[in-house]
């Protein structure tokens, strides 16, 4: 039993971590690691961009909704498969990249956080 407490503090910690960086970033983790996926400049698929993030599609579909309501990135028409779209980001989006290059996140302290519930466990 002592396992399954130790699996919900690390639930606990990483759910603290997400809300400080969401409050701290005006952007959740899903929509950063998406930024992520697309900082090389390549145009990707939601399947590529699924497969990066490791969500489900409908999942993905909500997360590029979000940012591209937010300005961050843009949709794309594939000019052979009008069906299929591809996803860029936008100068906005590329400015989000560098501002968050630039912030500390912390994750040693995280790390530590985590290592604790471990060793509780």
């Amino acid at each position: 039993m002592e396992e399954i407490c130790a699996i919900k503090d690390i639930y606990k910690t990483l759910y603290t971590f997400e809300k400080t960086f969401a409050e701290n970033n005006d952007i959740t983790i899903n929509e950063a690691m998406l930024l992520c996926c697309l900082k090389d400049g390549e145009s990707k698929s939601a399947g590529t961009i699924s497969e990066y993030i490791g969500l489900s599609n409908s999942r993905v579909s909500k997360v590029i909704t979000s940012v591209e309501n937010k300005g961050y990135i843009r949709r794309n028409i594939n000019k052979n498969d009008k069906r299929q779209m591809f996803f860029s980001l936008t100068l906005k989006g590329k400015e989000k990249i560098q501002l968050m290059t630039n912030k500390e996140l912390h994750f040693d302290i995280l790390f530590k956080q985590l290592q604790s519930c471990i060793q509780k466990g």
